[in-house]
C-alpha cells in the first residue's frame, strides 16, 4: 500500500491497534513463523500418529508399548514375539512326525490317533494366526513408514501467515491422507499411483512424481514460497470452522488465492464459495481476511 492509502485506512479504522513491519521484518517475521510451524507443528503430528500406531498394534496384538519404549523398537518387539510363535511350530511339526512314525510301526490306538489329529488342528490354528498376525502388522508398519516419509516431506514447508494453524494442521493432515491411500514402496522409493499406474510430472519430465512434488501441489494454496507453485493434479478447497457451546461461529479459516487483491475481491471470492452476505461465515471470513487488504 502506499502511504497515503496507508494513512487513510488507519484513520478509517479509528483507535484500532495495529503492527507496522519493514519489507525485511515482514521477511524476517515469515522465517521465524515457518521455523515455528516445523518446530511445533511436524513434531506434534508425528507423535500422534506414533500414537495411532502404538494403538493400532495393541488392538491386533493385545500388547502395550512400554512407557519409555520408542515406537520401532516396540514393532521389533511385537515381530521378535511372533518368531518366537513362529518357532513353536516347529515343536508340534516334530510331535506330528513322532505320533505318524508310532502309527507307521503298528502302535498306535485310537488314543495316538486322536492325539495326532488334536496336534494338527493346533498347529493348523497357530500357523493361520500367525500368518494373519504378521500380515496385519506388515501392513500397518508400512503405512506407518509412507505416513512418515510424507512428514517428513512436509516438516520443510512455510504457509502463509494469514492462514490460521488450525488450519493449516487440518489441510496438511488431509494431503497426508490422501496421498498414504495411494501410495507404494517399490525398490526402496515411493511411488504415487492413480489407476494402478505411477503418476508423472508434467513439470519435471515425466519423472514420477515425489513425496515432496505432491505434498506442495497439494498444500499450494496456503504455501509461503515467494513464488508461485508449479501445477499438477490439483487441489481441492476446504472450509474449516470451529463453533462455541451455542453454537456461534468463533473462527472460520479458508484459502485465499492470491488473485484476491482487494476487499471487493474478498466480498465477490467469498460468495463464489456459497459464503452469503449476511450470514455469520460471511461477516467471520470477511472479517479474518479483509484487514491487511485495500478497498480498491
Amino acid at each position: 500500500m502506499k502511504k497515503d492509502e496507508v494513512l487513510k485506512y488507519i484513520e478509517d479504522k479509528g483507535d484500532e491497534s495495529f503492527v507496522i513491519r519493514t519489507e525485511t521484518e515482514d521477511k524476517t517475521f515469515l522465517e521465524n513463523y515457518g521455523k515455528k510451524i516445523e518446530e511445533e507443528v511436524i513434531p506434534s503430528k508425528i507423535s500422534d500418529l506414533h500414537t495411532r500406531y502404538d494403538d493400532d498394534i495393541f488392538a491386533v496384538t493385545g500388547l502395550r508399548k512400554n512407557p519409555t519404549e520408542k515406537t520401532y523398537e516396540f514393532t521389533k518387539r511385537v515381530l521378535a514375539e511372533f518368531k518366537t510363535k513362529a518357532e513353536k511350530t516347529a515343536v508340534l511339526e516334530k510331535e506330528i512326525g513322532d505320533l505318524k512314525k508310532q502309527i507307521s510301526d503298528g502302535a498306535g490306538d485310537k488314543k495316538t490317533l486322536a492325539d495326532l489329529e488334536a496336534v494338527q488342528k493346533a498347529y493348523r490354528e497357530l500357523e493361520d494366526n500367525k500368518n494373519k498376525e504378521v500380515e496385519v502388522i506388515k501392513t500397518e508398519y508400512e503405512k506407518y513408514k509412507i505416513q512418515t516419509d510424507l512428514l517428513t516431506a512436509a516438516s520443510g514447508l512455510q504457509f502463509k501467515k494469514q492462514i490460521p494453524e488450525s488450519a493449516v494442521k487440518a489441510l496438511v493432515n488431509q494431503a497426508i491422507s490422501d496421498l498414504t491411500g495411494i501410495a507404494e514402496r517399490k525398490d526402496g522409493k515411493l511411488q504415487f499411483l492413480k489407476d494402478g499406474v505411477p503418476m508423472r510430472n508434467p513439470h519435471n519430465a515425466l519423472n514420477p512424481y515425489t513425496a515432496d512434488e505432491l505434498l506442495k501441489d497439494r498444500l499450494k494454496e496456503i504455501l509461503d514460497t515467494g513464488r508461485k507453485t508449479e501445477g499438477g493434479p490439483g487441489v481441492s478447497n476446504e472450509i474449516v470452522k470451529e463453533y462455541d457451546k451455542e453454537g456461534k461461529i468463533t473462527k472460520i479459516a479458508l484459502v485465499i488465492p492470491d488473485s484476491v487483491r482487494t476487499k471487493s475481491d474478498l466480498s465477490k471470492y467469498l460468495v463464489t464459495q456459497k459464503l452469503l452476505r449476511g450470514t455469520q461465515e460471511y461477516t467471520k471470513a470477511y472479517a479474518e481476511y479483509s484487514e491487511s487488504l485495500p478497498y480498491e
